[in-house]
């Protein structure tokens, strides 16, 4: 049996790991705010370069599309996390992954993967699927520009020196009922039906679009800003559902160290009630006592 100070003492702790809990889900809350607002920034960007490209369309031929293979080489960008307390966040994301590829019957020795998060790069390397390059992720906004760069420059390290045909990325698409719902997107080739819908589209604005650079330089530089803009969306909306998956968690913990101080000081006074009527026992059992022995 536990005794009354080593009651209060669980009690003392748990109750200050519930104020940890409470602040991890304030700072979870507050992660999330900036992400959705960075992915909100992103509308008015994709609208920019979607303008440009039918500037650009007007006057360069769309690219060629190499057809498809099982057997072509294939970059998978995944975008997981670094840190723990987000649930199955990156156990699904793998699992989405490994089916995706079941499912297409790509083989493992035709991908190269580049992964952003320690977790997943230990997920996917236990089923199997070796990882070329990793970064870790960044902890805030600020730091998703500098992390999107360097995915950028390894793809195009990748591209230049060796025959990649395909470049997909993987990430859990931010939901707020969800919270993560890993998600798979083609980056290369670009989507040819989108482009040529863009080529037709008509100029919306009062005076015709001017330039001064050569239209497959202006193509090429549109298709990077799109590239980038599209990393650096997973890579929010990969942030914005960890933060999600993680703040459900933190809720869950709460609610069950909230019902274990419940149970502890429930403990704690059936324990103090009857150390306090153990003790009122032996007053008047020691009364009783000494009263026969007067009488006696």
């Amino acid at each position: 049996m536990e005794s009354l100070q080593s009651l209060s003492k669980r009690i003392t702790s748990t109750t200050k790991l519930q104020g940890i809990v409470k602040s991890m889900k304030t700072l979870a809350a507050v992660s999330i705010r900036q992400y959705e607002r960075a992915l909100e920034s992103l509308d008015s960007f994709v609208e920019v370069i979607d303008q440009g490209l039918i500037v650009a369309l007007r006057e360069t031929p769309l690219p060629h599309s190499p057809p498809d293979s099982p057997e072509a080489a294939r970059v998978l960008v995944v975008f997981g996390s670094d840190q723990g307390l987000c649930g199955r966040f990156n156990e699904k994301l793998a699992e989405f992954i490994g089916d995706h590829l079941r499912s297409h019957h790509i083989e493992a020795q035709h991908l190269k993967l580049l992964v952003i998060g320690a977790r997943i790069g230990s997920r996917l390397e236990a089923s199997g699927l070796p990882i070329t390059e990793q970064f870790w992720v960044p902890g805030s906004v600020s730091g998703i520009n500098m992390n999107v760069y360097q995915v950028l420059l390894t793809l195009e390290q990748w591209l230049s020196q060796e025959r990649i045909r395909h470049v997909e990325i993987f990430y859990n698409r931010y939901e707020r009922l969800t919270a993560a719902e890993p998600s798979h997107e083609v980056l290369l080739p670009l989507d040819k039906g989108h482009l040529q819908g863009l080529a037709s589209s008509p100029w919306q604005g009062p005076t015709l679009p001017s330039h001064r650079i050569r239209p497959d330089k202006l193509f090429s530089g549109l298709v990077r800003q799109y590239l980038m803009v599209s990393l650096f969306r997973a890579q929010a909306e990969s942030l914005a559902s960890e933060q999600a998956s993680r703040l459900r968690s933190l809720q869950s913990a709460e609610k069950n160290i909230e019902e274990h101080v419940e149970e502890l000081q429930g403990e704690f006074r059936i324990k103090r009630q009857a150390t306090v009527t153990s003790e009122l026992l032996d007053l008047v059992a020691g009364f009783k006592a000494a009263l026969s022995t007067n009488n006696s």
